[in-house]
């Protein structure tokens, strides 16, 4: 979903000048800016059942606070990029921004992947 996304933001690069495409693209960013966040919110309760499920809670809580801080950062780098080098550039480094989600999402697909096997050898092992 994040690939997508990153996609659609460097895509309004080129269609911000077409009211009908730019007015297309507005919509599917919108659509994708928001249907990351209930997958995402189930992934880190999973993990909070998983290693401490007496604080699932205030796992997603702080899951929630995460995406805040992260709209405050986005809202002041993009009126600080707007300021600076222009309005069109918020497109392209937001996909860059969208692509650094992908990669951390990947970085701990892997960790898991690894505590998963750790986890199963040691079970094989006792």
């Amino acid at each position: 979903m994040f690939i997508v996304q990153a996609a659609v933001l460097f895509l309004f690069l080129y269609t911000a000048p077409s009211k009908v495409a730019g007015l297309i693209t507005v919509f599917l960013m919108g659509l994708l800016a928001f249907m990351n966040v209930p997958g995402l919110q189930v992934y880190v309760v999973q993990l909070a059942e998983r290693f401490v499920p007496t604080a699932v809670d205030v796992a997603s809580a702080i899951n929630i606070a995460a995406f805040n801080i992260g709209i405050a950062f986005g809202s002041y780098l993009g009126g600080v990029i707007t300021d600076s080098i222009g309005l069109i550039h918020t497109t392209w480094i937001g996909s860059l921004m969208v692509l650094a989600a992908v990669f951390l999402t990947g970085w701990i697909r892997l960790l898991e992947r690894k505590d998963n096997k750790t986890a199963g050898a040691l079970t094989q092992e006792s």
